[in-house]
């Protein structure tokens, strides 16, 4: 038994087996110096954790696969997350602008990039709004929808959705991947020169849509 860990422990620790060579794609403008630091580790010894460092530095990174390529490469796949909406929060003077992730990472930031914009006028913002809005745009992308004529205002106190003359009334900021669908269909399947409120049925299990389009 004391043989068979000496020769484990020898060759975990080999130099045949010290990583010398980090593969990435470094296209992205990200900080990489957390990933550079493996280099003369072993390559058995290197797992997830060694990811957390990279994620702190780099929070638009959704994920990374750490790959073993013997008996001495590492090669990084790097997964940034999806930059979902464009927020505008005029409660702040002056007024704050960052793009919303997936992930919820917020990057400030001063234009748009062909992303949903969403305009806060008014508060109190609630825990969890944002990953209300991120689910609700998550939504959204599974129809056919032009996204940068899609516009979200919070007052404080309910969601409207502008698409060109349409607006739509969601009501407070609850449970708006459900009511998503139904933008996501109306917009893309009875598209309407008026206005549209999503209300929750009598029983309060399900939700419709009003319509009151010229």
């Amino acid at each position: 038994l004391l043989f068979f860990l000496l020769a484990s422990f020898a060759y975990v620790f080999s130099t045949t087996y010290r990583i010398s060579d980090i593969q990435y794609n470094d296209e992205y403008n990200l900080d990489y110096t957390s990933l550079n630091k493996l280099l003369g580790s072993s390559i058995w010894l290197v797992n997830d954790q060694f990811s957390e460092e990279f994620y702190t530095d780099n929070p638009i990174v959704e994920k990374v696969v750490l790959i073993r390529k013997m008996p001495n490469t590492l090669l990084i796949d790097i997964m940034l997350s999806e930059k979902l909406a464009f927020v505008n929060d005029s409660r702040q003077n002056p007024p704050q602008s960052f793009i919303l992730y997936k992930n919820l990472y917020q990057e400030s930031v001063n234009k748009n990039g062909d992303l949903v914009k969403v305009s806060i006028t008014n508060g109190p913002v609630a825990a969890g709004f944002f990953e209300e809005i991120a689910t609700f745009v998550l939504t959204l992308k599974k129809y056919p929808v032009n996204i940068p004529n899609i516009n979200v205002i919070y007052d404080g106190k309910e969601v409207t959705v502008t698409h060109f003359d349409t607006f739509i009334n969601l009501g407070g900021p609850i449970d708006l991947a459900r009511k998503g669908t139904l933008v996501g269909y109306y917009i893309s399947e009875l598209p309407c020169n008026g206005e549209i409120r999503i209300v929750y049925t009598d029983d309060g299990n399900s939700i419709k849509a009003i319509r009151n389009c010229k």
